[in-house]
Order: structure tokens, then sequence, then C-alpha cells
């Protein structure tokens, strides 16, 4: 289904891929690599450490912890802004916000975060503290310890608020469609559906509460971790569970499947441990394809990126590692 075309050594983990142009730092450079000419374009010298590059129109906006820079269609810097806050979130919203953190608490142990307008330069609003910003959709929720909340992305305004214990782990946002949000409880094993204009329980539903990932196309809410589950996602129920362990361990993906992406009927995922990835066919429960990399692996905290036709995963060694889908 896939094959290799490619691979980049030393590729910081900030990488975005737009059509054939993929931008990715290595070292102290920035570079554009077209897959299909196989040319480095540009290799601007900088020096922060890009945790993201994001691509508006013609600016290239890169995302460090402690500020971000915008570089011309040229990859020349055209401002660079260090901020006081440390970026929280490497993704921008609305085209111009970040997540940053605001303040510590350290006698509570408690953090604050806020929106950053990085074309303003400053923060427009603030959440309480204990609150975390999660952002879906250019949809703005908070979560606590004490439970889930909506906000206005533009000026902070509450929405609505629900009170929800959640253990000792903060509540995590798995996505949102059809006006239903979706969160899980990692220390309660629980995932609960909020309606997203309400705050409106929908249903809640008690489950090993991660490998969790929306399908917006069938409307279903998958998880891939020790085996494979779908649920409906406006009712909860079970509609698929596939329990075959042996299986996966003889295909070489066995020890992890919570990082994973959607690829029409298959689902994406590696292997932590060994540099396995394979693509999971949701229907017939087979792989439909498999492909080993040695003496590597790929770890959950990195992301694997799909833009069809090119696939994207990046190893433990800080290689990237590039597919393309082939033609059936």
């Amino acid at each position: 289904m896939y094959k290799k075309i490619s691979e980049i050594k030393s590729v910081s983990k900030g990488y975005s891929l737009e059509g054939s142009m993929l931008t990715y730092q290595s070292g102290s450079k920035i570079f554009q690599y077209d897959i299909v000419s196989e040319k480095e374009i540009f290799d601007p010298h900088v020096e922060s450490d890009f945790k993201g590059l994001v691509r508006i129109d013609d600016v290239l906006i890169g995302i460090s912890g402690s500020g971000y820079a915008f570089f011309d269609s040229q990859l020349a810097t055209v401002k660079s802004v260090t901020i006081e806050n440390p970026v929280c979130d490497f993704s921008i919203y609305n085209e111009k916000l970040i997540v940053v953190r605001t303040d510590y608490d350290y006698s509570l142990f408690l953090s604050r975060q806020g929106i950053q307008d990085i074309f303003l330069d400053k923060v427009i609003w603030e959440a309480d503290f204990g609150e975390n910003i999660r952002v879906e959709s250019n949809i703005a929720f908070t979560v606590s310890l004490k439970g889930i909340g909506r906000r206005d992305l533009e000026c902070g305004e509450v929405k609505w608020s629900v009170e929800m214990a959640s253990g000792k782990y903060l509540p995590e946002l798995v996505g949102a469609d059809n006006n239903i949000v979706v969160f899980c409880f990692k220390g309660l094993d629980k995932v609960v559906a909020f309606n997203i204009e309400t705050g409106e329980v929908k249903w809640e539903i008690q489950i090993f509460a991660r490998g969790l990932c929306i399908d917006k196309t069938k409307g279903l809410l998958h998880q891939m971790l020790v085996n494979y589950a779908a649920y409906d996602l406006m009712t909860g129920e079970l509609k698929d569970n596939y329990q075959n362990f042996p299986y996966f361990e003889s295909v070489g993906i066995g020890s992890q499947r919570s990082n994973y992406i959607l690829e029409g009927s298959h689902i994406l995922t590696t292997d932590q441990k060994k540099g396995v990835i394979g693509a999971f066919n949701t229907v017939t429960h087979e792989f439909d394809w498999v492909h080993k990399e040695e003496g590597v692996s790929f770890p959950p905290p990195t992301p694997i990126i799909y833009r069809n036709p090119y696939l994207l995963v990046y190893d433990n060694l800080g290689t990237l590692h590039v597919f393309e889908k082939e033609c059936m």
C-alpha cells in the first residue's frame, strides 16, 4: 500500500507537510524539501529550537517553548519574538492564537494558562488556576481535576462548565465532531461525551480510557490499544470488538498502538519497541500492509502524519521516514 521513498536524518520534531513540500529543522537550520524533486530548497540559519512549524498562506511560523518567528516565502526571517510566558501547545489556532502558561502557584502546585495572540504579542485571556486549555477545531475547552468547561476562543467567555471528578489525572480531549466532544478520564477508566453547545452529558462508558480517535467520516470512536474496538460516536454503543492479541504480536505490532491515524478504512499504527508500522483494516481485522525498519523504534509521543499521498513516521534516532501511497 505504501512504498518508502526517502529518509531524512537529524530532523527536529517540529516538521510540517504542505502538498509535496516538507519543512523541517535540523540543527540550527530550516530546510524546505520537495519530496517529488528530492531537492532541498532553502536552508537559513536560525537560533531557536522550533517544536512546531506552521504555514499560513505565504508565511512560515516557527513556534518554540520561549517564542515564535515569522519567515517569508524565501524563508528569510521577518520577525522574531521572545515571550515571557512559556508556550504550552505548539499548534496555532484561528491562524493567530497559541496556548501559554501565564502563572504558577508554587504553594498549590497549580499552573495558569492563557491564550496569546502572536500578532499582537500579548495574552488576550486567561483560564483559572488549575485549568488547562485544550483546543479542538478552533473551539476552546478547559480541563481540571474538578471538571470540564467550554470557553470562547477569542475572548475567554465561559460558555458552560460541568463539575465532574477526574481522579488524579486531568481529563484528556479526544476530539469533537457533529456537536459532540469526547473526553477520557484515565484515572477512572471512563470516557464521556458532551454536547458542545450546552455541556449536557450525552453518554458515558466504562472502558480503558486510552488509544481513542474519532472517525468523522463514519461517526465512530475507534480504540486501538491492546486490541481493536469501535463505538458509535452519538450513543457510545459498542459497534465492533476484535480481540486477538496473538495476531497483533505475530505481525510485530504488540507493545502499543495509541499513536495512530485514520486513513479511510485503515488505521496506520506503529510498535513503540520495534520499528514496525502497518495498516490495519478495520473491516477485515487484518493488516493489509506492514513495514519494518531495523535498529529503530517509533515512540508514541511523536505523531504520525498523513497528507495524501505521503505518510511520515519519525523514529527514536531523529530520522524521518517518508512513504508514498501506491495506486491500487
